[in-house]
């Protein structure tokens, strides 16, 4: 496994649970190693020219006398600029002030969610920003905006000193932060010919799971091309708060190249799949399983709350698109 550039930190990711909270997952750097795409010493120009290429917002803190800027992308479109002080070279192991940006659809009300817990520090920013301070690791704060489907974390090695950054108005951010509603249309419960008619009316292909008798499929699609079948149980609503199998189709140029890539090296949790098709196992979620096929410019995430189970849908052949 290819170790990552800053390989001490350790990042604190908020995840929705499905339930009345938000939950944290608190790993080790090194296990976001698989997803690692470069580290490289970057120029204030070069982020803005980033930030136009990926065609979503880009976060930092600003610019910092003296300090050089290292930029780390991920296989799976997270991004990572760190301050490295005078002397310090990009790639050094020791942590450093560290901005990242995560995709991460619903992010708004995964951190509201979080604010809402007994005890929790928040602090609202500039366009409607919302951030809170992860109390189990309080070296990290995290951010999100209404209708960006993308978190923000702000990572200080001295406990939170994220958190006076934040609190000082800091967090800047090239491109532009669109605030609007993330959905195109609201989650809907369709039948399965409902489902195969909707796949009909958009210009790419879906990918689901394949029928699953007794179930029900809620679609949602958002302003920036996701979309995500949910399989949802009798008697279940559209928008139901509780996590069930989903299967989304994410916009990714060359998606399969970049998951080889960052799959190269691992020694569990990659599956080659029939017809030249991966699927890796999210070392840092095991409940989702990325999944790419050769010729196709998406990616596609298998989620289940059992990572037993995702992995098994992930391989199992029946990950395909809507015929």
């Amino acid at each position: 496994m290819i170790a990552l550039a800053a390989g001490a930190i350790t990042w604190a990711l908020v995840r929705d649970s499905g339930g009345s909270s938000t939950t944290t997952t608190t790993r080790a750097a090194s296990t976001i190693a698989a997803e690692t795409v470069s580290a490289k010493a970057v120029s204030v120009g070069s982020l803005r020219n980033l930030a136009a290429s990926v065609q979503h917002p880009v976060f930092w803190l600003g610019p910092k006398s003296g300090y050089k800027y290292e930029l780390t992308q991920t296989s799976t479109g997270k991004i990572y600029i760190r301050y490295l002080p005078p002397g310090v070279s990009a790639g050094a192991k020791d942590p450093y002030l560290t901005v990242a940006t995560y995709p991460f659809p619903g992010a708004y009300a995964a951190v509201s969610r979080g604010a809402a817990a007994r005890g929790a520090v928040k602090v609202k920013l500039a366009h409607g920003g919302l951030a809170v301070l992860d109390k189990a690791y309080p070296k990290s704060v995290h951010i999100a905006y209404p209708g960006v489907d993308f978190q923000v974390e702000v990572y200080d090695p001295k406990p939170r000193r994220a958190l006076e950054l934040v609190s000082a108005g800091k967090v800047d951010f090239f491109g532009k932060l669109t605030v609007a509603p993330s959905t195109v249309s609201r989650p809907a419960v369709v039948s399965l010919a409902g489902l195969k008619s909707f796949a009909h009316t958009i210009e790419h292909p879906i990918y689901w799971a394949g029928a699953k008798q007794g179930y029900a499929y809620e679609v949602t699609q958002t302003a920036n091309g996701n979309v995500y079948v949910r399989y949802l149980p009798k008697g279940v609503k559209a928008g139901a708060p509780k996590p069930y199998l989903t299967v989304a189709t994410y916009p990714f140029p060359n998606a399969l190249a970049a998951l080889s890539k960052g799959a190269k090296g691992s020694t569990s949790g990659v599956y080659h799949l029939a017809g030249g098709g991966l699927a890796v196992v999210d070392s840092s979620y095991p409940k989702s399983v990325h999944v790419a096929f050769p010729s196709s410019s998406y990616q596609v995430e298998v989620f289940d709350p059992s990572p037993s189970v995702a992995r098994s849908v992930a391989t199992s052949g029946s990950v395909a698109p809507l015929a």
